[in-house]
């Protein structure tokens, strides 16, 4: 089976800030000089034909995280006219009226009143970046940490005003999606590291959530992309979760090659954001193979010391 290459976007638009720091925004304009290269390199495919393992020459899965309504004007815009599948892994719980993340929480309070007195705020030392707290401090919390430190920082520092913030998709957004050719994944909840997640909370966060999106959809939920993409969070206990509730691939990031996935059901992800189409070789090709190459190395000098 040829290697899948898989790109991953978030928001497509401009950064506000909720935004600024968490390095998920690209320009329309970018993404739309991507998706020219790159359809025009490789074989776009779908979700049907990664499981399938029926694929062509050099195949290519498009991805979306999170829930920015500005992705669903990029389907009907810019991929459903080619006739481009892609997956939007999807948090049903940021579809609720005035739902925000602790991700984006952070960010707004270190643009507004600066990081200094967020990290003072939650009893941190300064860091360097919002991304820095968001990745690093951040993860040691479940779910229902992660929700009392978002209160505490909106009660802290807000109200926020919502209507600076890159518009989130509304419920009914997601047939309107599937009816384009976009297929739902799940992304949890309300966008988690799971490794810091309790038993309860996988059932929650997982489990429900994927049920959640089936109902909002009409389709099944058959894909699960870990938020932050890091393989810490694909704990033995998520694994045996997701691979009961019927995820049949598991998506991280990483920027490695496919030729060496972590296991059949777990595929590797390239992210992107305003990269110019002369650097998409070595940024989807070289360097993940390079990657998964010292990666090798690595567990081979693990195993032999």
């Amino acid at each position: 089976m040829p290697p899948v290459t898989c790109v991953l976007h978030h928001h497509i638009g401009a950064e506000g800030p909720f935004e600024q720091g968490l390095g998920i925004a690209s320009t329309p304009q970018a993404y739309a000089a991507q998706i020219e290269w790159m359809a025009a390199r490789y074989d776009i495919i779908s979700l049907d034909q990664l499981l399938s393992g029926d694929l062509p020459r050099r195949p290519l899965l498009l991805t979306f995280d999170d829930a920015f309504r500005s992705v669903v004007d990029v389907v009907r815009d810019v991929l459903a006219p080619r006739g481009l599948p892609c997956v939007y892994f999807v948090n049903p719980g940021l579809l609720e009226p005035e739902a925000i993340s602790l991700d984006s929480t952070l960010a707004w309070a270190a643009n507004t009143v600066g990081l200094e007195r967020l990290c003072a705020a939650l009893d941190l030392p300064v860091r360097d970046s919002v991304g820095q707290l968001v990745v690093q401090d951040m993860a040691a919390h479940g779910a229902t940490r992660r929700a009392e430190i978002r209160d505490k920082v909106l009660a802290d520092f807000g109200p926020p005003d919502l209507a600076a913030r890159a518009p989130l998709m509304v419920p009914e957004d997601l047939a309107e999606l599937v009816s384009l050719g976009a297929e739902i994944g799940n992304h949890t909840l309300s966008h988690v590291h799971c490794r810091s997640l309790s038993s309860s909370e996988i059932e929650t966060e997982i489990v429900a959530s994927k049920a959640r999106l089936e109902t909002l959809c009409g389709h099944p939920v058959r894909a699960f992309s870990v938020p932050y993409g890091h393989e810490a969070d694909l704990t033995e206990t998520v694994l045996e979760a997701l691979r009961a509730s019927g995820h049949a691939a598991i998506f991280l990031v990483h920027a490695r090659s496919n030729r060496w996935q972590a296991a059949p059901d777990v595929w590797y992800r390239t992210s992107l954001h305003d990269e110019a189409p002369a650097t998409l070789p070595r940024k989807l090709a070289h360097l993940p193979f390079l990657r998964s190459l010292k990666h090798q190395a690595g567990k081979l000098s693990s195993w032999r010391s």
